[in-house]
């Protein structure tokens, strides 16, 4: 039986080709898709046989992306969550129906009042399946993906006043939400990295940053006298619902409308005003090449 479910639960594809038996199979699959599958593998077969290029899909594009190329980025996690948000969009569609597609995701997207750099995620990821599939998979003969427009985005980086960040950090009515506030403002440390420090990670004036960092090298991280105190106490009590929650309510409180991540920006913006060059800032912060701190370079100035 061409397609058969393994004991494992998933669907299992067996095609015969010049005497070779191949099989592809899949736990995401149920027997239709399996089915649909099959139909779509031996239509390429058939192509290729008759020496014209098949006819491929966003779907089979994303598939590839999915196992391929989003495994070795450092933001794979949320990579792949925008990508599955294109799914229900993309059913049956064909890679030439890409701006086609971008339309109905901005458009549905806009309505449920998502912000214009989250939809744009999307446009971006739809615009480079067709580049793939044109430039390297040889899968189409042009890239669709320049008809592909992205929504116009304000400047995401935020940068708050020592005045602002300690306003933000009392209007927080979770004394930890409060200390980790303080702590990202004044040593740059992204929130995740920042959330599973302990007090071991403070000696002598510096905070150890792990190799588990986005980074993943290991880093050193001075301590400002203002936020001292607050390191010995590390970790603080507040589990993620909780953090979402109270920062939300921090952020109406203190009227100031800013990601967490925007702390980071803003230590670094303290850091080039202070008169520090900018390789310095690279190594403070962590980043693996001084290109990602170019947009901090006018503060100097």
């Amino acid at each position: 039986m061409p397609v058969k479910q393994r004991e494992n639960g998933s669907y299992q594809v067996t095609v015969c080709v010049g005497g070779r038996t191949l099989r592809k199979a899949s736990r995401l699959w149920t027997f239709q898709d399996a089915r649909e599958y099959e139909r779509r593998w031996l239509a390429s077969i058939k192509d290729a046989s008759l020496g014209r290029k098949p006819e491929r899909t966003i779907a089979e594009a994303l598939e590839k992306f999915l196992m391929e190329h989003v495994p070795h980025l450092k933001s794979r996690a949320e990579t792949d969550g925008h990508a599955r948000k294109l799914l229900p969009f993309i059913v049956g569609r064909k890679l030439t129906d890409a701006p086609v597609v971008w339309s109905e995701v901005r458009t549905a997207l806009q309505a449920k009042g998502r912000a214009n750099p989250t939809i744009n995620h999307k446009g971006r990821i739809l615009r480079q399946l067709c580049n793939m599939a044109a430039n390297e998979w040889d899968w189409i003969e042009y890239s669709p993906g320049s008809r592909i427009k992205l929504l116009p985005e304000t400047p995401r980086e935020t940068f708050l006043t020592t005045q602002q960040v300690e306003l933000l950090a009392i209007a927080c009515r979770n004394i930890a939400l409060g200390n980790y506030v303080r702590l990202a403002a004044y040593t740059g440390i992204r929130r995740g990295h920042l959330l599973r420090l302990t007090a071991h990670d403070v000696k002598d004036g510096w905070i150890h940053l792990d190799r588990s960092s986005k980074t993943r090298t290991l880093q050193l991280v001075p301590l400002h006298p203002k936020v001292a105190e607050i390191a010995k106490g590390l970790p603080y009590p507040i589990n993620k619902t909780e953090f979402e929650r109270e920062w939300r309510f921090a952020r109406r409180v203190a009227g100031i409308s800013l990601r967490f991540h925007d702390l980071r920006h803003t230590c670094a913006s303290w850091l080039v005003q202070a008169g520090v060059p900018l390789l310095t800032v690279k190594d403070f912060l962590g980043h693996s090449t001084i290109v990602v701190i170019q947009c901090y370079a006018y503060l100097a100035l």
